[in-house]
């Protein structure tokens, strides 16, 4: 199915390489008291685990609203890090707090409405494919994202989650349910997915 492939080409969208350049200017300054020590451990944090912030980014904000997003990410990160007690896996903790996070910026953002995504924002920088092959994987990776943008907000955290390869029972303690409907969840959410996926498809011919 095209939502098995498409799968696969999720992984492959580069993140910001200059992310920590980005957090410096906009968060640092208002924590210029805290030891460097603790802001090392942060980006080590972060260089482990970004692309979960890349991708719930652009799962829950259009291209205009990503770096706001993006950054309200990294402040709530950085704030509770120190209340981070390792009682979870360090990745469960960082889902949570981003996934929070988005929700809490979309239900509070005036911009309810999705706007075209550029697909200039997204570059695949692979040298095992040529430029047709780059051009038409941008333009499915773009696609499905507008298609998990369609979905409800608890479903969109699900189908992430299930992107990422987590387990059913890591994917149940990030959220909050029982692992046993995780399963149940993700079939239907597949459904609809495909379902939105197939009306894009159909308009973008």
């Amino acid at each position: 199915m095209w939502f098995g492939t498409i799968t696969i080409f999720i992984s492959l969208v580069p993140y910001e390489k200059n992310y920590y350049t980005f957090f410096q200017k906009n968060v640092i300054n208002f924590k210029k008291g805290y030891l460097s020590n603790r802001m090392e451990d942060f980006k080590s944090i972060i260089d482990r685990h970004h692309p979960i912030l890349y991708k719930i980014g652009r799962a829950y904000a259009t291209p205009d609203d990503f770096d706001d997003l993006y950054q309200e990410m990294l402040i709530n990160l950085w704030k509770g890090l120190k209340s981070f007690k390792g009682q979870s896996k360090i990745s469960t903790w960082i889902y949570r707090v981003v996934l929070n996070t988005a929700l809490t910026y979309q239900r509070n953002s005036k911009k309810k409405k999705h706007s075209q995504v550029d697909i200039d924002n997204v570059q695949i920088i692979s040298d095992g494919y040529s430029t047709a092959e780059k051009e038409t994987l941008e333009n499915d990776i773009q696609l499905l994202y507008k298609a998990i943008r369609m979905l409800k907000k608890e479903d969109r955290s699900v189908i992430l989650l299930y992107l990422e390869e987590n387990s059913y029972e890591e994917i149940g303690e990030i959220l909050g349910i029982k692992s046993g409907n995780v399963g149940v969840k993700i079939n239907r959410i597949k459904k609809r997915l495909q379902e939105h996926l197939t009306t894009l498809n159909y308009e973008r011919a």
